[in-house]
């Protein structure tokens, strides 16, 4: 293993390596496909792999609840080592990329455990589950995501170069989640078919997925580059506590991590019940692909709009902008919410509201790191970026447990089909989390963005801090 990193270092000689130069664009792809290598596994692990729990092994929608909110405890506090390892990595091979090689294996194996659940009782299928899943989440998940968040900030020190790759990774994210949320179901509905066999077929996809995720992840080390080297001026290993509390108060990183919580807490209500609502309410499972696919291409469209218009109207504004057509987006729907016509405009304009948030998230904790080096003289990546990602899965082990516990307190039985075998208040849990839920969520992240001020003083900042730099 220690001759493989430099054998696959080959790409990295005669880069430029100047902070602010201009990334290649076959770097900036070579970063953004990684982000739907990632996704592929995470979307599995997420709204798809509770519908595998509940509707294909039959584990209750109250234990699969209570398996994601107890995982959360050990995940937050792998998400913070993962964030210190990453600080204290001065590795010659980046203290990002190396990390991103180590562990492309090692996910792609914990995925597919996940769905090789053995023939078991009840409590055996929870056990199974709950070791499978932390493995997963909690142990490897972690220690790739994080140094992979953490590269994009360490490729440019440019702004608009930060805000294009990031806007170009979330197009790609997006498009693998739609591919993911809208596909996946019914390939392993028509391999399963075909082998006579359900949960194999989804171990197959997911096998094949987590291929793809390898060699994709691979290509990242070899291609991308770590030119922000600012952090090793500044300090050797700052003490964990003290880089904490300059985390923890920027008011800055604050934000980005409210806005990253209450956006996944909607992502899972949303992709969660979004099968539920198509099952037994639309009376349609099959619905599911056309109304996540008019998000998520509203999503893109957005998005691939952002490079124009970001630098006239600021992340501010477009993200507060998003968060009131997504509410109008909602209301709509309600006029007639078996209606599918109306259900695909009240995607799209969902889709539409999430862009400016979607497209820039991972900027803008960068743009913290750089407020909390002018502010304070401490620059911190791996914990800042580990503690967005604690928030992210703090919101979606929290949501997925009420979820859970509310569908169980429901009676929701996930082994019947129709909604005529449904609880009557199971129907009613899957028509508020639907309706009413994302209304409330797309309010508080108004009022979050709405005070962000890091636009207009944005320039000024950066030229005092290199000013700064250039007196050392």
């Amino acid at each position: 293993m220690g001759r493989i990193p430099e054998l696959l270092n080959f790409k990295q000689k005669g880069k430029d390596m100047n902070e602010f130069a201009k990334v290649p664009a076959k770097e900036k792809l070579a970063y953004c496909f990684g982000d739907p290598a990632l996704t592929l596994m995470y979307t599995m692990t997420t709204t798809l792999l509770i519908y595998f729990y509940t509707n294909v092994v039959g584990i209750s929608a109250g234990s699969v609840g209570m398996i994601m909110l107890v995982s959360r405890v050990f995940d937050g506090v792998s998400d913070v080592i993962m964030g210190t390892i990453i600080d204290r990595t001065h590795s010659k091979y980046g203290k990002a990329r190396i990390w991103i090689l180590r562990l492309a294996v090692p996910y792609a194996l914990a995925a597919v455990f996940l769905f090789t659940m053995p023939g078991m009782g009840d409590m055996g299928k929870v056990i199974y589950a709950f070791v499978t899943y932390n493995i997963m989440n909690t142990v490897v998940y972690t220690a790739i995501s994080q140094p992979f968040h953490a590269l994009g900030s360490l490729m440019s020190r440019d702004r608009r170069e930060r805000d294009v790759i990031c806007n170009i990774r979330m197009i790609l994210s997006i498009t693998a989640s739609m591919v993911i949320t809208a596909f996946t179901l019914p390939i392993i509905n028509k391999l399963a078919g075909v082998i006579q066999n359900e949960q194999a077929a989804w171990i197959i996809v997911t096998a094949v997925y987590a291929v793809i995720s390898v060699f994709v992840l691979i290509n990242t080390y070899m291609t991308c580059t770590e030119r922000v080297c600012t952090a090793q001026k500044v300090k050797e290993n700052i003490p964990f506590f003290k880089a904490l509390k300059a985390t923890v108060t920027n008011p800055y990183f604050l934000i980005a991590l409210g806005l990253m919580l209450f956006y996944t807490v909607y992502q899972i209500i949303i992709g969660t019940d979004l099968t539920y609502y198509c099952q037994y309410v639309l009376n349609d499972v099959d619905l599911v692909m056309p109304l996540s696919a008019a998000e998520k291409i509203a999503t893109i469209a957005g998005i691939a709009l952002l490079p124009r218009i970001l630098p006239r109207f600021g992340k501010r504004s477009l993200i507060c902008a998003g968060c009131l057509v997504g509410i109008a987006g909602q209301l709509i729907f309600l006029l007639n919410i078996t209606s599918v016509p109306l259900g695909i405009l009240t995607c799209i304009m969902r889709g539409i509201g999430i862009a400016p948030f979607y497209g820039v998230q991972y900027s803008l904790p960068s743009d913290a790191i750089e407020y909390g080096h002018w502010k304070t003289g401490i620059r911190i990546e791996g914990l800042m970026f580990s503690s967005m990602s604690m928030g992210q899965k703090a919101g979606s082990g929290f949501t997925s447990a009420i979820m859970g516990a509310i569908l169980s307190m429901a009676a929701f039985d996930g082994l019947k089909a129709t909604a005529a075998e449904q609880a009557p208040a199971a129907i009613e849990a899957i028509k508020s989390f639907y309706l009413y839920v994302p209304i409330g969520i797309w309010l508080i992240m108004f009022l979050i963005a709405a005070c962000y001020r890091l636009d207009r003083k944005y320039d000024r900042m950066m030229g005092e801090l290199m000013e700064r730099e250039q007196e050392v």
